[in-house]
């Protein structure tokens, strides 16, 4: 059954646009955004390559977000933070892609970020980093599909690479409590270290969530005129 799930997902990801975001996750997970990126957010990660997105990870799917050959994390602090986590536990990915660039000679602060939910603050969450291929079309760079993927059936127990280049992101698998999130219109709120606030919504029926009108998202980082 796994197999079957990890083919599956590798088709999706051979769409044209960026649909796979991680294996369990895709661009239907996607949470609304309420309100607009910071000037001093992009100028601190680099205007070329930055964006903010957050995804919802539905609970049966939470084991397959750790699976992904792509993150970048010590196994010892995945393994402790992944025996933590129960059924009963909400939890989103967070998700910023920067110019890696700019941080050859200075630290990033992604651990400094605060998150809540509903006003209630965060119980545990892990960072790591994540990289994408990508194309450029005209003046942006458009997200392909994660850097390494399972390859096709009969084949995908192999890893393979699928650019030579990438775009450098860093993920936060957030954890709050249950009873934090509501059946209805849900709001989860981001605090920089620079005092930036950036909203997202998403709405839950019945325990579940659901999917949100995808068809104005696009993966998009806009690059600077190089004339």
């Amino acid at each position: 059954m796994k197999r079957i799930f990890l083919t599956i997902i590798i088709m999706i990801s051979s769409c044209k646009s960026l649909t796979l975001i991680s294996p369990g996750i895709t661009s239907d997970n996607r949470l609304g955004k309420n309100s607009g990126l910071k000037f001093e957010e992009s100028s601190f990660y680099g205007t070329d390559f930055y964006q903010l997105n957050v995804f919802y990870i539905e609970n049966e799917n939470k084991r397959y977000i750790f699976q992904d050959p792509n993150n970048i994390i010590d196994s010892g602090i995945k393994e402790n933070f992944e025996k933590n986590i129960n059924e009963n536990d909400i939890l989103l990915l967070s998700e910023v892609c920067f110019d890696k660039d700019k941080f050859r000679q200075k630290s990033l602060d992604l651990t400094l970020y605060d998150y809540s939910l509903n006003s209630q603050q965060y119980i545990d969450k892990i960072e790591y980093i994540y990289p994408y291929s990508f194309i450029k079309k005209g003046n942006s760079y458009s997200l392909e599909r994660p850097l390494l993927i399972n390859d096709y059936y009969p084949n995908q127990r192999n890893v393979i690479k699928t650019s030579d280049d990438f775009v450098t992101c860093s993920r936060s698998i957030i954890k709050f409590k249950k009873e934090f999130q509501y059946d209805g219109t849900n709001k989860l709120n981001i605090t920089t270290p620079r005092k930036s606030i950036i909203s997202f919504e998403f709405s839950v029926q019945n325990g579940k969530f659901v999917i949100q009108n995808n068809e104005e998202i696009e993966f998009n980082i806009k690059a600077k005129s190089r004339l």
